[in-house]
């Protein structure tokens, strides 16, 4: 009788398993509800391969179709959230270090001139050479300060000042991470990463004469207690970028606009980069970000040249990020359409011709609003992107400054530099 009841019990188990498979599979084969884009992990998914006989004997066709298929699974991204959640009931520390990384220790003073010269070491990392710190609900990205790399980075903006010498004037804007503003350099150093100030110093001591740096740092510190970075994204929030446009105008000697001048929006529910390099803690989903935007007075219209070469309008700020970029992580768009090789901003409220170039990766997107209402013209170039000559663009356009604006874990990266070797030399 009991191995009677046990067989009856083993079938009706085998049957649900069968039936759950089939269901997962019917759902394999709605080829409408696959994704193309993975919001948790921030990149494009894998697209169906081109048919090609070669591909097809040789076997890579039905490979890439097998790889596409469970890459772009329909309840993918949910059980990769599950999986997670699981994870963080099973022992997820409220405090953890997730990657860690080496650094050079930072001279204490200047090197000899000639040693400032472009020859970066290929540090084997794509977007930074950084760690991450995690606490509760507030993740840092790190940074490990790279000697060669730094003095590289130097050289391409020195180099380029010569060029454009008595044509243009050259900002460099070295922007710091959270952890350099919100965290000791004890805890930081701790914790595997470089004295952050101590490290922007060095580079700026080695600038030429005929640039000028801009010390965003001490500006943001002294605006600590405000909401200067986001805790679950690498990014500065646009307060945060404010301070630095602040420091930027001093170094200018013009008169910053109050920010209360400003239309401010604000987008809720954002969850960045470091939510998801971090495994998704559940700390920083129950308690999201929200991104800040301040919308500028002379116009809020941009040219957009886009990577497939398109040319469109948009808005600096866009006032319908909501309904534009819904999910979670792509808030941060709302600044000039994200990152593309050139946009264009002209303000009709200003007619004395000056303009300034922006040269930036992702950092400066929340910088460039705050331009348009000290300038007629503002053109920004995401050099990542971008492949043309830039002291050619900036002596035929006339333009009057050049503001190099990136985050001090790209002055370490060598792919960043070589990319910005691109355009510059």
């Amino acid at each position: 009788m009991e191995n009677n009841f046990k067989s009856k019990t083993d079938a009706i188990k085998t049957a649900l398993f069968v039936a759950v498979m089939a269901i997962f599979a019917f759902i394999g084969l709605l080829f409408f509800l696959r994704p193309t884009v993975s919001e948790t992990e921030k990149r494009e998914l894998t697209k169906f391969p081109e048919f090609t006989l070669e591909s097809f004997l040789s076997g890579e066709f039905t490979s890439q179709v097998s790889l596409w298929f469970a890459d772009t699974y329909p309840l993918r991204e949910g059980m990769i959230s599950a999986n997670s959640s699981l994870e963080s009931l099973y022992g997820f520390n409220s405090e953890q270090i997730v990657m860690g990384g080496d650094a050079d220790d930072i001279p204490d003073t200047p090197s000899d001139p000639s040693d400032v010269v472009f020859n970066p070491t290929d540090d084997g990392s794509g977007e930074k050479v950084s760690g991450l710190y995690v606490n509760a609900d507030v993740a840092y990205q790190l940074y490990s300060f790279n000697e060669q790399n730094s003095k590289s980075y130097v050289a391409l903006i020195n180099n380029f000042a010569t060029r454009v010498d008595g044509k243009a004037q050259v900002y460099d804007l070295i922007a710091p991470l959270h952890y350099q503003i919100a965290l000791s350099v004890e805890t930081a150093q701790k914790y595997g990463a470089s004295d952050g100030e101590k490290a922007i110093d060095y580079m700026y001591s080695l600038l030429s004469d005929s640039v000028t740096s801009v010390d965003a740092l001490s500006e943001m510190r002294a605006h600590n207690g405000e909401y200067l970075y986001f805790r679950t994204d690498h990014h500065w929030t646009a307060r945060g970028a404010y301070y630095a446009f602040v420091a930027f105008c001093e170094a200018k000697g013009i008169e910053p606009t109050a920010l209360e001048s400003y239309e401010s929006l604000r987008f809720d529910g954002f969850l960045g980069t470091l939510y998801s390099e971090a495994n998704q803690p559940a700390a920083m989903k129950n308690n999201p970000d929200f991104v800040e935007a301040f919308v500028p007075m002379g116009t809020n219209e941009i040219t957009v040249t886009e990577r497939g070469g398109n040319v469109v309008k948009y808005q600096v700020v866009n006032k319908q990020t909501n309904s534009w970029y819904p999910a979670a992580g792509a808030k941060y768009n709302c600044f000039i359409a994200g990152d593309n090789p050139l946009s264009e901003i002209h303000n009709p409220s200003i007619s004395d011709g000056s303009s300034i170039v922006v040269v930036k990766e992702s950092y400066g997107n929340a910088f460039i609003p705050f331009l348009v209402d000290s300038y007629e013209y503002v053109y920004v170039i995401d050099y990542r992107y971008w492949s043309s000559d830039l002291a050619d663009f900036v002596i035929e356009g006339g333009i009057d400054d050049v503001l190099f604006l990136n985050v001090v874990s790209n002055t370490s990266t060598s792919t960043r530099l070589s990319e910005l070797a691109d355009i510059l030399q």
